[in-house]
Formats: C-alpha cells, sequence, structure tokens
C-alpha cells in the first residue's frame, strides 16, 4: 500500500468500523446481576442503606429516612487502555491481513470488559468491603429479624460436617431496581489513532498505532440480594440458601421478600446446576432411607440460571 495522507485515513475508517462492529456483537453477561450506575466524575459515593422500609400508612407526620454519603462507599473508576501498532514497513509491503481480525479483538476487549470487572470483584466479595463496611459475603451483616429487633445475617455459607468443599456458587435476587453488582461507566471505549506521517511514533520508529481506552469500575451493590456457597450444590444446600435469604425483615417485622431469581455458577458445577434446577425427575430415598427411586423435582425452574466461564473452578477453601 503507497502510505499517502488519504491511504492511511481509510485505512482508519475500516478500522474504526471493524471495532464498532464488535462492540455491538459480544453479548455480555453482568447486566443480568448488576446494576448500571454512569459516573460523571472520578467516584461515586453510595450511601450506606439498610434497606428501604416500605410504604407505610400515613399516621401522622413523614418519616424520613435519609440517604446521607457521611457514612458512604466510594466506588473510584479506573483507567483502561489497549494499544496496536504496525510497522510502516508492512503497510508498504501489504503484510497486514492480520490488523482486521486484531482490531476486532479490541474490540471484542472492550466490550467484555465489564463482565471481566464485575465477575473479578464478585470473586472477591469474601474478603472485600462494601456499603456496611463488612465484607460483602460476610457471616454477621446486619438485619432484622421478624420480631423487628436488628440481628446477625449471614449471606455466606461453608460446608458442613463431613461435606466436600465445591467451587463458589451464587444466587441473587434480580427482581428490583436496586440489585447485588454494580458496573459504573465513566467514560465509553472508542479507538483513536497516530497515524499521521510527522507524530513521533511514525517519524521517528516507522510505526503506525491504534488503540482503545474507557473509564469504568466495577463494585458491589447490596448484600441483601446475593448469596454464596461452597457446600456440594444439592437440593438440601440449595434450600437452605433460599430459606436464609428469605428470613430478612423490615423494620416492622414483615418479610422482606428476598427470593433468588438468577444462579451463577462456574462451568465445571454446570452439570450439577442443571441437575438441580432443570431435571423434573430425580434420585429421591425410599421410604426405607436407603434405596433411592424416582421422584419429582420439587426446585425445578425455580430461578434462572447462569454458567459462567468467568468465575473460578478451583475448590474453595
Amino acid at each position: 500500500m503507497e502510505i499517502t495522507a488519504g491511504n492511511i485515513n481509510a485505512l482508519s475508517t475500516r478500522i474504526n468500523l471493524a471495532f464498532n462492529r464488535r462492540l455491538s456483537v459480544v453479548d455480555p453477561t453482568w447486566s443480568k446481576f448488576a446494576m448500571e450506575i454512569p459516573s460523571s466524575t472520578s467516584a461515586n459515593f453510595f450511601p450506606r442503606l439498610a434497606e428501604l422500609p416500605g410504604i407505610r400508612e400515613w399516621l401522622g407526620p413523614r418519616q424520613i429516612h435519609m440517604l446521607s454519603t457521611a457514612d458512604r462507599m466510594v466506588l473510584a473508576n479506573r483507567d483502561f487502555e489497549e494499544t496496536i501498532g504496525v510497522s510502516r514497513n508492512d503497510l508498504e509491503d501489504d503484510q497486514y491481513g492480520f490488523l482486521m481480525p486484531v482490531v476486532e479483538s479490541l474490540g471484542d476487549d472492550a466490550r467484555v470488559l465489564p463482565d471481566k470487572l464485575v465477575y473479578e470483584t464478585l470473586a472477591k466479595g469474601r474478603a472485600s468491603k462494601c456499603m456496611d463496611g463488612q465484607n460483602f459475603f460476610d457471616t454477621d451483616h446486619e438485619t432484622i429479624g421478624s420480631n423487628g429487633k436488628t440481628t446477625s445475617y449471614a449471606n455466606i455459607s461453608t460446608i458442613a460436617a463431613g461435606e466436600a468443599a465445591q467451587p463458589w456458587w451464587y444466587l441473587f435476587d434480580t427482581s428490583r431496581p436496586l440489585r447485588p453488582m454494580i458496573f459504573q461507566p465513566r467514560r465509553a471505549f472508542a479507538i483513536t489513532a497516530r497515524t499521521q506521517l510527522t507524530s513521533e511514533n511514525v517519524f521517528n520508529h516507522r510505526r503506525f498505532e491504534w488503540g482503545t481506552d474507557g473509564r469504568c469500575a466495577a463494585g458491589y451493590g447490596f448484600y441483601q440480594f446475593a448469596f454464596t456457597s461452597n457446600r456440594p450444590l444439592s437440593a438440601d444446600a440449595f434450600q437452605a440458601a433460599v430459606a436464609t435469604m428469605g428470613s430478612q425483615c423490615r423494620r416492622d417485622g414483615s418479610p422482606y421478600g428476598v427470593s433468588p431469581t438468577l444462579m451463577v455458577v462456574p462451568k465445571n458445577l454446570e452439570g450439577a446446576a442443571r441437575q438441580l434446577l432443570k431435571s423434573t425427575l430425580v434420585p429421591v430415598k425410599a421410604p426405607d432411607g436407603t434405596s433411592y427411586v424416582t421422584g419429582t423435582n420439587v426446585w425445578a425452574d425455580y430461578c434462572d440460571l447462569l454458567v459462567s466461564d468467568r468465575l473460578p473452578q478451583a475448590v474453595a477453601a
């Protein structure tokens, strides 16, 4: 290819089209359990909010539930980039057939970055602080019991006696506007060219460059709507998790109504998860208590299933 301003501009136009096309093709999954909260500054501040008490009969003056940033979580935006270079000699010698697939890969990487950040943040939830100042998955969050009094709440369960640890699996209540995880976009990813013949990279290094960059972050939303466990993925473990999530109450003692609508598991738990949530018939103990017969699966289609290759498959400690 003859290196002229017109030819380079035409190539950059093709590169932009290839990059933007992939932005709309790749299908991320973070939005199934995370809420998008746009940012317009270097960081967003999230007030601590234990719960919304719900609509009450209006007797006497209004009861104001203040949202204060005095006791807050800060989610700072992060900068991300990916840049490629092609030598001038390769362009002149028409040795750049690889360029468009590489550019499309840049678009893929930009589109799935929210997935990468949200799942990485989720996997660190047992050792990372959330809105109440405790680890997102913890054994002693503060909640309200059915008697209307403050009590300890665990949104994590670990293996019982005699059980072998499994990879961590997750349950989410995604039926509400407030969700367990946050994706925070600040500046969308776009591709920028450094291709002027007088640019330092071209003039001194005979190299044309194209790069993408953006700003965003991922963080924790409402722990009340999330649960994790490393117990074997069985009907007993699932029932215990559902009951625990449903035990949370409002300040007046009425049930909050939390119930999982989505299970998220790593790839190596896909079979167990599908048997639990998708099979209509399962082995159940016979009346003799030792043998098994075929019975109805009471948990079939109880909630949606998402199998993610971004979750760790390692056996949980």
